[in-house]
């Protein structure tokens, strides 16, 4: 029950997220392991990673969910637990590159055992991880496309919102589209608000401004910075945070600079 509450409670209130997830690793100390350790190590690990400042502990947190996952009957719980992991704990002290296959197996392993929601989690965010770490564009074009049908196929239409968000800044990188995709990213924000969507509307943000930093746009993207609020919060804990730190940390710098 209080994964279900946790994983609930981080969009409502997230400062209760914590003690949800203190309670899930002390219930598992006190009364031995049961299906829910793994996930629950694992977000200790990310809450240790991130707002605590400690990765290293984390990441230790991180093994011992991987250790848990390998004993009998806790199957169930692998793709919740991988998405974890690679998506909130192991970022901060290995290399990015490094979560994209278990991603991939987490998205498997999900699909096998009918966890479509969590599979396409992992599969949503390997995508992100692929754009960050640099995949040639053409190349991260296709996967999307692909992607999309993915989601369509398993009715994962907030995921599929997600990677259309990717795809369409892809595009514009590209030079495709360039007017299109300036329609949907706004249509999307229009939808995240409608739907009190805090992550959607963080991730479009933070393709906003990474299109206006490459596009070297530094009025517009002062302003955007100043406007947008923070983001942060909506994205506690994964890469696209620490994207949008530095992206804004230079955007800040080039306004100091022309100052």
């Amino acid at each position: 029950m209080n994964e279900h509450l946790a994983h609930c409670i981080h969009q409502i209130e997230p400062t209760m997220f914590p003690l949800i997830i203190f309670q899930m690793v002390t219930t598992s100390l006190k009364h031995g392991l049961s299906s829910s350790s793994p996930s629950g190590f694992a977000a200790l690990g990310s809450l240790l990673c991130g707002p605590f400042g400690k990765p290293h502990e984390g990441r230790e947190m991180a093994k011992a969910a991987e250790l848990i996952l390998e004993k009998p009957g806790m199957r169930s719980r692998a793709t919740y637990t991988i998405f974890i992991t690679q998506c909130f704990c192991y970022h901060w002290t290995s290399p990015l590159h490094d979560t994209i296959e278990p991603l991939l197996e987490g998205y498997q392993i999900g699909v096998e055992i009918g966890d479509n929601g969590r599979a396409c989690n992992c599969l949503l965010f390997r995508k992100f991880h692929l754009f960050f770490t640099g995949r040639a564009l053409d190349s991260i074009q296709k996967e999307l496309e692909a992607t999309i049908q993915v989601m369509t196929q398993l009715k994962q239409d907030a995921h599929k919102l997600q990677i259309t968000t990717l795809l369409t800044t892809v595009k514009k990188l590209r030079g495709i589209d360039a007017e299109a995709g300036d329609e949907i990213l706004v249509s999307t924000l229009a939808t995240a608000a409608s739907n009190g969507d805090s992550l959607l509307s963080a991730t479009v943000n933070v393709m906003k401004l990474s299109l206006l930093v490459f596009y070297q746009e530094w009025k517009e993207a002062v302003d955007f910075v100043r406007k947008a609020g923070n983001i942060r919060q909506f994205l506690s804990g994964s890469f696209v945070s620490v994207r949008y730190t530095f992206l804004e940390a230079l955007t800040n710098l080039k306004a100091a600079q022309s100052a």
